[in-house]
């Protein structure tokens, strides 16, 4: 046939899918830098900072192209960036102006993170490439986990901290960039070493593990390729040792509630075959519990969950009690009371809910969630199949908000939006 006097091949032929890879390029390194590249960043001793890159880097691409698109949504969380910076004046030391600092490129990441990846075009980045980075973060989270496993006291200064000197061993310096597989705990009455590398605690290693298993699932299980779908099955039985023993109540609830979600969304659109995963993924974890130590250490978390409670239900009241004195800026950072008995964390931490609540007032919180309610409503109506793992990554994350801190984990939020608006670009 003929189109406007050329010859057209009446069966066009089709292109071969691009080659899968996980080599960066010049666009996208920051992106590789915190996902496939997060062992090398270990092992040099940055791996808390690399997630200020999306901030430091898509932020400067941003602001120098006057073309850029911001999506609608995203103004919630524009005006939480400026809104949270009022909250500088209740700081009284510099190193908690450097704290807010490093906390703020993280929320900045979240939002340049998204707006590049609205903006830049397929065929410079795939959006099947950044799953697949996402996913082999969670494999990286996993072997991490049974470092942690097996060497629970392994802490050492990482290179970073030697070539900084005396700086390396000063508080954030050392929490973010030390060598250290696993937090040893006590809560169940004797010592409990818990997957935590490449975070400050196990806490991050949950919520991470937790945000990104739909990419994962996506990049490993849901496609055509059934030797790559094999291996997936594999590494995804694997993971589920770590996340056990992790005692991660948080990580747990998280992923039950996005499964049960899931099943039941493709349920309601006369799928079941979600329903048969959930159910032989309850059969794995029943007989993980009964073959191996695993199940002893659930046990006890459940049975001594109690003063783990009440230390949390203290943390939450106070900051509470915090935020009302200060409901509009907030209190600038964590505080650590001068009569909090020992052990005792900071109030502020343990949820990002309590984080925004008292450090950023009641308005930065507002902002905050607003924006991400939205977000999770807004990629709850795309209708591609790709659109469903990005929407299941932000509902399990609004799910962790009050009860893990999501820092750094915030970036994540806004590639997964930023992913989802790719799919639905109205």
């Amino acid at each position: 046939m003929t189109v406007a006097g050329e010859a057209v091949d009446a069966h066009p032929v089709t292109r071969p899918r691009p080659a899968r890879n996980l080599w960066p390029t010049k666009a996208t390194w920051p992106l590789w830098a915190m996902t496939v590249g997060m062992p090398l960043a270990y092992l040099l001793g940055i791996q808390g900072f690399v997630w200020c890159l999306p901030a430091l880097v898509f932020g400067t691409r941003i602001l120098a192209d006057r073309n850029v698109r911001f999506p609608k949504s995203t103004i919630l969380l524009i005006v939480f960036l400026g809104w949270i910076l009022l909250s500088t004046a209740m700081i009284e030391s510099a190193s908690g102006y450097l704290l807010f600092v490093y906390r703020w490129l993280l929320f900045a990441g979240a939002l340049t993170s998204l707006v590049w990846l609205v903006n830049v075009s397929e065929e410079r980045v795939r959006s099947m490439q950044v799953y697949d980075w996402l996913a082999a973060l969670w494999i990286c989270l996993v072997v991490f986990g049974y470092l942690g496993v097996l060497f629970p006291e392994f802490v050492q200064r990482s290179p970073f901290q030697i070539a900084l000197g005396p700086v390396g061993n000063v508080g954030v310096v050392d929490e973010l960039s030390r060598w250290r597989f696993a937090e040893t705990q006590g809560f169940l009455g004797y010592p409990l070493p818990r997957p935590a590398a490449p975070f400050t605690g196990t806490n991050g290693w949950g919520a991470a593990v937790g945000i990104l298993t739909p990419f994962f699932l996506r990049s490993w299980i849901v496609q055509p390729d059934q030797r790559r779908r094999r291996i997936g099955y594999a590494i995804a039985l694997v993971g589920v040792y770590p996340i056990l023993v992790s005692v991660n109540r948080g990580l747990w609830i998280s992923l039950a509630v996005g499964m049960v979600y899931f099943a039941a969304r493709k349920a309601l659109r006369g799928k079941f075959a979600a329903f048969g995963v959930l159910c032989g993924a309850m059969v794995a974890v029943t007989v993980l519990l009964l073959a191996t130590p695993a199940g002893q250490l659930v046990g006890d978390k459940l049975d001594k969950s109690e003063r783990s409670n009440d230390s949390r239900s203290t943390l939450y009241v106070e900051a509470f009690h915090g935020a009302v004195d200060s409901p509009l800026i907030g209190n600038g950072g964590p505080v650590r009371p001068p009569d909090a008995p020992p052990g005792m964390p900071p109030i502020g931490t343990h949820g990002m809910l309590w984080y925004l609540m008292f450090v950023h007032g009641f308005v930065g919180m507002a902002l905050f969630l607003a924006w991400l309610g939205g977000e999770v409503l807004r990629s709850g109506r795309v209708r591609t199949a790709d659109g469903w793992w990005t929407h299941l990554a932000l509902v399990i994350g609004l799910v962790q908000v009050p009860f893990y801190g999501l820092l750094p984990q915030v970036v994540l939020f806004g590639i997964a939006a930023g992913l989802s608006h790719r799919e639905d670009p109205t």
